[in-house]
C-alpha cells in the first residue's frame, strides 16, 4: 500500500479540519452555556425584553388613564374659565352701574345743596332785614316812649315758611 502525496495531503487537511471542528464545537458549547456564555446573554436579553414589554404596557395604560384625567381637568378648566368670564363681565357691568349711580347721586346732591344754600341765603337776608326793622322799631319806640314794646312786636309780620 503506497501512499501518494495527495493522500497524505488529504489526511492532513482532514485531520486539521477535525481539530478545527473540535475547537469550534467547544466554542459553540461555551457560547451556548446558559451560565456564562452567549446563551446566558440571550436569556438575559429575553428577560429584559419581556420586562420592557410589561413596563411599556403598564406605562401605556397609565398614560391612557392620565390622558383621560387630563382631558377631564381641561374640560373643567374651560368651564371654570367660562364662568370666570361671565362673573368678570357681570362685575364690570355692576361696577359701571355703581359708578353711574354715584355720579348721578353726586350731581343731585350738588344741585340740592345749591338750592338749600340759596334758600338759606334768602332766609338769612330776610332775617337780617327783619332784625334791622325790629331794631329800627325798637329805637323809634324808645325815642317816642309812648307805645309799648309788646304791642309793636305783634305788629311785625312773620315770614311764611
Amino acid at each position: 500500500m503506497s501512499f501518494e502525496p495527495t493522500d497524505i495531503a488529504i489526511i492532513l487537511v482532514s485531520s486539521a479540519a477535525c481539530v478545527y471542528c473540535f475547537v469550534l464545537s467547544r466554542r459553540l458549547k461555551a457560547l451556548q452555556n446558559t451560565k456564562d456564555g452567549l446563551g446566558a446573554t440571550i436569556l438575559a436579553m429575553s428577560k429584559s425584553i419581556s420586562a420592557m414589554s410589561n413596563s411599556t404596557q403598564e406605562t401605556r395604560s397609565h398614560v391612557g388613564e392620565m390622558a383621560g384625567r387630563l382631558a377631564g381637568l381641561l374640560e373643567e378648566a374651560n368651564a371654570t374659565c367660562a364662568r370666570l368670564e361671565t362673573v368678570q363681565s357681570s362685575l364690570e357691568n355692576t361696577q359701571q352701574s355703581a359708578v353711574d349711580q354715584v355720579t348721578n347721586t353726586q350731581t343731585e346732591l350738588g344741585i340740592m345743596m345749591r338750592i338749600i344754600l340759596d334758600q338759606s341765603k334768602s332766609r338769612i337776608v330776610e332775617m337780617t332785614n327783619m332784625m334791622q326793622e325790629f331794631r329800627d322799631l325798637t329805637e323809634d319806640n324808645a325815642s317816642r316812649g309812648n307805645v309799648s314794646a309788646p304791642a309793636r312786636r305783634s305788629a311785625i309780620p312773620h315770614p311764611a315758611d
